[in-house]
């Protein structure tokens, strides 16, 4: 009845798994569990073998790199029932009824696919970066998301109907980090697959320090600035994006970005969403600037 996929790379994410594999046991439903590690040759890796013994679970190790789009198409292929939940690695679900939510779900099959939604932990690492964006942009309730569906498509959580996502896949063109989500959302909406918001949400729990999230940022950029120059996605598919090509009408950007360096120490330094954004604003301005 039911897969889970677990694209991971340089995580434990054994812990994960165990709450999965009990939950899924109590469900008393047909499963399994697939983890794969994308060629990261971690020492945590010896934690996620243990995967292998629990019944109806496995782990594997590629030897390269694919990607994170191209790891999840790949797992899917290794799924042989016909709904799939995907998860990230670094997630914990908030309930225990986590399982049984989304299989209530599956009962019925009126849609195909849900989301359950991000949480954030009020920890020492919301202080961070990462967690406040996280708190800001992805902390939804239901009755916000429903609202804009393709927006809050978020790929740390969602189940889906095996025979729609094997007509869509995540785009594998992708290589870097970042924006997967946003290019697999705009296929459902062309394609008018309905998304139905849930609420049953999963914690985020590998929050980056703030000078890794700030190199996945830029990492990030340089995806959405692939994804608008080859035409995939538009300019006002992404906040920032939007402002940028808005303010640069009047050169606002080529001005700020005198000060890109500062920006970056302050956000790093700070914790400063402000700061941040003027960052994504004048890395922006860096990459289009080196691509002319």
């Amino acid at each position: 009845m039911l897969t889970v996929l677990i694209p991971t790379y340089n995580y434990n994410s054994l812990n994960l798994v165990k709450e999965l594999h009990e939950q899924l046991i109590k469900s008393n439903i047909s499963f399994e569990i697939i983890c794969i590690d994308d060629g990261s040759k971690s020492k945590l890796n010896k934690y996620n073998q243990e995967i292998n013994f629990l019944t109806c679970s496995s782990f594997i190790e590629l030897k390269e790199n694919i990607g994170r789009s191209a790891i999840r198409n790949l797992l899917s292929k290794k799924a042989k029932y016909k709904w799939l939940l995907f998860l990230d690695s670094d997630v914990f679900p908030t309930s225990t009824n986590f399982i049984s939510n989304y299989v209530k779900e599956m009962e019925i099959g009126n849609d195909p696919i849900y989301l359950g939604g991000i949480a954030y932990e009020n920890d020492i690492t919301c202080s961070l970066l990462r967690c406040k964006m996280g708190k800001k942009n992805e902390e939804k309730p239901v009755f916000i998301r429903k609202k804009k569906p393709y927006k809050y498509f978020f790929t740390a959580n969602f189940l889906i109907k095996k025979i729609i996502f094997d007509t869509i896949n995540f785009n594998e063109s992708l290589l870097k980090y970042g924006y997967e989500d946003l290019l697999f959302s705009k296929e459902l909406k062309k394609n008018r697959i309905d998304i139905k918001h849930l609420d049953n949400a999963v914690y985020h729990l590998g929050i980056d320090e703030n000078k890794d999230f700030l190199n996945k940022t830029k990492a990030a950029l340089e995806n959405l600035t692939y994804l608008i120059m080859c035409n995939h996605i538009l300019k006002k598919d992404t906040q920032i994006s939007k402002m940028f090509y808005k303010l640069e009408t009047y050169k606002i950007v080529s001005f700020l970005a005198i000060f890109h360096s500062i920006f970056e120490r302050i956000a790093d330094k700070k914790s400063s969403l402000f700061f941040y954004n003027l960052f994504r604003l004048t890395y922006l301005h860096k990459i289009l600037k080196n691509s002319k």
